[in-house]
């Protein structure tokens, strides 16, 4: 995991914008407008971030609507650049923006474009975006490159944390919902025994070859079953 932010402000504000969000999707483009802030501060930019977790469509947070429309344009699109980013870690650096990210945006034709890989963990990929001027003296485009090395740090231990957290209350989610399909199948296998006088194991097979004869779930078959005796499913209880 990326190192914590050496910057306690920066550290602190990181996190309020990952407590003050509820879900990946409202915390990307909170974290792009931070990361626009600081880099505005030293020369007008624009920027955006990519996040594409493993097995989920790419979700983007971007400082204008504009550039957000182009990132999702380009994405849609197989954007050379971005997969080079999210899929291969390698940076772009394009002194002039190229023709299919000029869409709407209200950058001139000094704009160049950067694309820069952000770790985000072990279950996704990240790109830090930034479009602007290209500073031409060479000791504000050391400075600018610095500043965007750092934004892109901080960015990266907070995806790294935000993707975690996400990961951590899927699987707890997920948990939930399977001991709770298992309770409604455990009280049908009590109905079948009451009913037919059978086993639990006998029971269980009765269940199964009725989603396999039907094509339809386990705890499909058994909820039904469940609800032609009672309408509301039987719940498992959860202390936290």
């Amino acid at each position: 995991m990326a190192a914590r932010p050496q910057n306690d402000d920066a550290t602190h504000d990181l996190m309020h914008l990952l407590l003050a969000c509820s879900s990946l999707t409202a915390f990307l483009p909170a974290l792009a407008e931070r990361t626009h802030r600081r880099l505005t501060a030293l020369e007008p930019h624009d920027c955006a971030l990519i996040l594409r977790r493993r097995n989920r469509p790419a979700i983007t947070g971007a400082s204008s609507e504009a550039l957000a429309a182009v990132v999702e344009e380009r994405l849609s699109d197989d954007d050379q650049r971005l997969a080079a980013a999210l899929e291969r870690s390698q940076l772009t650096m394009e002194p002039r923006l190229p023709a299919s990210w000029t869409s709407g945006m209200a950058w001139g034709v000094d704009a160049g474009l950067l694309v820069v890989p952000t770790p985000a963990g072990s279950s996704a990929a990240a790109a830090l975006v930034v479009v602007g001027t290209d500073p031409v003296d060479d000791d504000a485009r050391r400075m600018l490159l610095a500043v965007v090395g750092r934004v892109r740090n901080q960015a990266s231990w907070a995806l790294q944390l935000a993707v975690r957290l996400s990961d951590w209350n899927e699987l707890a989610e997920h948990r939930a919902q399977a001991m709770q399909n298992r309770t409604v199948i455990d009280v049908a296998i009590g109905v079948i025994m009451a009913q037919s006088r059978c086993s639990a194991a006998e029971a269980f097979d009765v269940l199964r070859r009725a989603s396999n004869n039907r094509n339809v779930k386990l705890h499909t078959v058994a909820a039904e079953l469940v609800q032609r005796i009672h309408p509301a499913l039987p719940e498992t209880a959860f202390s936290e």
